[in-house]
């Protein structure tokens, strides 16, 4: 029976992957954290590679980190594209490359490894394409199995984020470091969108559709389902992004 369900799990991946083979759901982001004292000058550089190399499918969003564990980065995200599109993707020139390693580079003090994360638009509540100016992440890392115990409640968060009118796209990652889901929150007009306190009425509409107590639950299953949460804030700099 547990093999039977280990290749049941197994199919619905490789059937989720196929389905979306043709979609452009495949966002690639990383995070360079700048030198003491280069911080302008990284932003210079950033900007000015942008604007050479990073047009069409390859845009770029670029974002400054402004709170967590790594405050004062910068994150890169590009696309989301489709599987094939990344996979056509011809090699990068000689001259890319050497601007990245030139001009940027010298400058980075540490750089945050390389993800894919794919879009989950039947959760989601707002279209990726859709700008922002600051947006709340929250990183769940489910422990070994229990990924899809998590999953199964955010049908329910779908029906929350819509009842309460918030901007929200949930990501998952793919094959890139320790399994993790990601709940982008979204403020179209910045921190001005938290003037007014979500706790509470998060919970009783959380409880409002999925029975009451039902928020209570939710809480005592994430230490069942989940290992950790890592939270930041992000900012989009339209300034270092493509135009």
């Amino acid at each position: 029976m547990k093999r039977f369900l280990g290749l049941l799990a197994l199919s619905g991946l490789l059937c989720f992957t196929v389905l979306h083979a043709q979609e452009k759901s495949t966002l690639s982001t990383y995070r360079v954290s700048p030198k003491p004292g280069k911080d302008s000058a990284l932003k210079k550089a950033l900007a000015e590679h942008v604007a050479k190399f990073h047009t069409g499918d390859w845009k770029w969003r670029v974002f400054s980190v402004i709170s967590g564990s790594d405050e004062g980065s910068y994150q890169m995200n590009e696309g989301p594209n489709s599987w094939t599109t990344l996979e056509g993707r011809k090699d990068i020139s000689e001259e890319h490359q050497r601007d990245y390693e030139t001009n940027v580079m010298p400058l980075v003090e540490k750089s945050i490894p390389h993800a894919y994360l794919l879009l989950r638009r039947e959760f989601s509540t707002d279209s990726v394409s859709n700008t922002f100016k600051k947006a709340l992440l929250r990183n769940f890392y489910p422990k070994p199995g229990r990924g899809v115990r998590f999953m199964e409640t955010l049908g329910t968060w779908k029906k929350v984020w819509e009842k309460l009118g918030m901007k929200v796209t949930v990501w998952s990652s793919f094959y890139s470091g320790e399994p993790r889901w990601v709940i982008a929150v979204r403020l179209q007009k910045g921190f001005v969108d938290l003037e007014q306190p979500m706790g509470k009425a998060i919970a009783d509409t959380y409880d409002v559709i999925a029975g009451p107590g039902a928020y209570a639950r939710f809480l005592d299953d994430l230490g069942l389902n989940i290992g950790r949460i890592d939270e930041d804030i992000i900012e989009l700099l339209p300034e270092l992004s493509s135009k």
